[in-house]
């Protein structure tokens, strides 16, 4: 589930994919309603306390694509079959890119989550499930996207490597980059 912190549209300006392209945009995601932001936080903070929320994670650093692969990078053997298509944004790079202040979160009871969220007014959308396999399957718009989980698991945990072999030695920080896709949480 989706759920929409800020009531603003998909823009790019200011995101990681922004200053990946050198691309300066035009308008950065802003929190339209001060009043509505503070009653997502409440109620997600309502449904962590039920424990009605089984993971989660903020959409406004990466924005949707790095939010649904940093929550499958954590286990060896699930993926995500996403539909994208309830958002009004046409734009798939817009949609999988902005980093507009929100949450995905998943949960065990979808119905009561729903009418906890529909109760408090909030702005979200069912937008998918977890599925086995390795990848990520998102249709917008009449088109599928299949991302890889594995190979950009392996693309991202790069990065900490090299930084792995300049705090603990090339030696510690080689067995650990073998060793961790044996490793789920």
């Amino acid at each position: 589930i989706c759920i929409d912190f800020s009531g603003d549209e998909f823009h790019l300006r200011g995101s990681s994919f922004a200053g990946v392209v050198n691309a300066i945009g035009t308008r950065v995601p802003s929190v339209i309603d001060p009043g509505y932001f503070s009653m997502a936080f409440k109620t997600v903070q309502e449904l962590i306390r039920k424990d009605l929320i089984l993971a989660g994670h903020d959409i406004s650093a990466g924005g949707f694509i790095t939010a649904l692969l940093e929550m499958t990078f954590g286990r060896n053997d699930t993926g995500l079959r996403i539909d994208l298509d309830c958002f009004e944004e046409k734009d798939i790079i817009r949609l999988l890119f902005s980093e507009k202040p929100g949450v995905i979160i998943v949960v065990k009871y979808r119905e009561k989550v729903s009418d906890i969220l529909k109760n408090a007014g909030l702005n979200f959308h069912v937008i998918g499930s977890i599925v086995e396999g390795r990848t990520i399957e998102i249709s917008h718009q009449k088109k599928a996207y299949t991302f890889d989980i594995d190979a950009l698991r392996d693309t991202w945990y790069r990065t900490s490597y090299l930084l792995d072999r300049k705090q603990c030695g090339p030696r510690l920080a080689k067995v650990r980059f073998e060793n961790y896709k044996a490793q789920g949480l």
